[in-house]
């Protein structure tokens, strides 16, 4: 909290470039793999540049904002109700949330799969958010904050007492939980991961097949688990925790 707001800003830049440079090399080992026999002869024309329409422009919006609610809007609106009983059920008349929530069916099965976090840096609390995130990366942040029992009204207190928390946390044995190292882990995870369902939903009904959308979700998030895994691990032989 007390970086200048410019130094967030950089590192949103910079995850934001490096993502794109990832994106990149993925479509060219894509290219090379795929083995493609025939050359594609489709040619785009532009359009002729002219000033918008705002009523033409306003429709356009329109239509597609209501095709996408209609098409990804059930799917997303049932994965995110399975988040929510998750997190909740069965001991949801706790009156501590970080108790409710690591009782909670999400916080049985992250404690059941903490092995698979721990080469990441990361431990089963961390495991629930990322586990939230799956209805959407935005609810990483309120999961953790939850877990941690930050329940600040105001936003800016809520923020600050969340990342203390967060430098207070330690591993089972003592360790502090985040680290640079294991920091920088979750950020390449979530550069590189596909966690939104509701993208994977929007992409099966794009593909008109599960098939392509289920293999895009694997594969991303395997990316993303290994690159965490290599960069947590090759930081901390260099002796950077």
């Amino acid at each position: 909290c007390s970086q200048p707001a410019w130094v967030a800003g950089l590192v949103l830049a910079g995850i934001y470039f490096v993502a794109l440079l990832v994106g990149a090399i993925s479509a060219a080992i894509g290219n090379r793999i795929l083995n493609i026999q025939e050359k594609s002869f489709f040619l785009m024309e532009l359009p002729v540049y002219r000033r918008p329409v705002v009523q033409a422009v306003l429709r356009r919006a329109y239509d597609r904002t209501a095709s996408y609610v209609r098409r990804a809007g059930p799917v997303i609106f049932v994965l995110a109700l399975v988040v929510w009983a998750g997190t909740t059920f069965p001991n949801y008349q706790a009156e501590d949330d970080g108790d409710k929530l690591s009782q909670s069916y999400a916080g049985q099965m992250g404690q059941a799969i903490e092995p698979l976090f721990t080469p990441m840096g990361a431990d089963w609390r961390i495991g629930i958010g990322l586990i939230s995130a799956f209805a959407a990366r935005e609810v990483f942040v309120s999961s953790l904050a939850v877990v941690f029992s930050v329940a600040d009204d105001d936003e800016d207190s809520m923020r600050g007492s969340l990342v203390a928390r967060m430098s207070e946390a330690k591993h089972r044995d003592g360790s502090p939980l985040f680290t640079f190292a294991s920091v920088m882990g979750l950020i390449a995870f979530f550069m590189i991961a596909l966690q939104c369902l509701s993208t994977t939903a929007v992409a099966s009904k794009e593909a008109g097949s599960w098939k392509f959308a289920l293999i895009q979700l694997v594969a991303f998030n395997a990316l993303g688990y290994l690159a965490a895994v290599a960069i947590v691990n090759g930081l901390r032989a260099m002796g950077i925790a």
